[in-house]
């Protein structure tokens, strides 16, 4: 008897510590607040899209390409193929003398496509890439390059 209530005892402790470290790890998750890219947002740049792969140079595309809290979006893509605005990712390259920041975003539409972006930014100049790929398979590729919108003056 006095054994079973030792056990019964033990199992009770094991149990409650337990659900202590689950709700403390609950809401320690909570608790972290997601860090928000203050390297790109707000910035809008204007570029130049060029499909690639032809066997001649297509005429650019021109499109702006917005990050705004935390979401990357291409204005051309979105009116075109409905690309919403997707997530994305920033880093700096501290390694280097002058500022670089790479980036990854990625964008769907509701024919299920995705539009895959890298590129850098390196001052107010930006480049890199976007592939757009349907069931796992890459359809296109654009290359782009171009520079932050400046505000107008009045």
């Amino acid at each position: 008897m006095k054994n079973s209530i030792l056990k019964r005892s033990a199992f009770l402790n094991k149990t409650t510590l337990f659900l202590a470290l689950f709700v403390m790890a609950y809401n320690y998750s909570f608790a972290q607040k997601k860090q928000h890219d203050k390297l790109l947002d707000n910035k809008t740049y204007i570029v130049d899209l060029t499909l690639q792969g032809g066997k001649k140079t297509p005429k650019p595309i021109p499109d702006e390409l917005n990050f705004k809290t935390d979401k990357f979006k291409s204005k051309a893509m979105a009116d075109e193929s409905e690309f919403a605005a997707g997530a994305y990712t920033a880093t700096i390259d501290t390694t280097e003398a002058v500022k670089v920041i790479s980036f990854d975003a990625e964008s769907k539409n509701p024919n299920d496509e995705i539009l895959h972006w890298v590129g850098t930014v390196t001052g107010e100049n930006i480049e890199g890439k976007a592939t757009l790929i349907k069931k796992g398979k890459t359809k296109k590729e654009y290359a782009f390059t171009g520079t932050l919108k400046t505000k107008k003056k009045k």
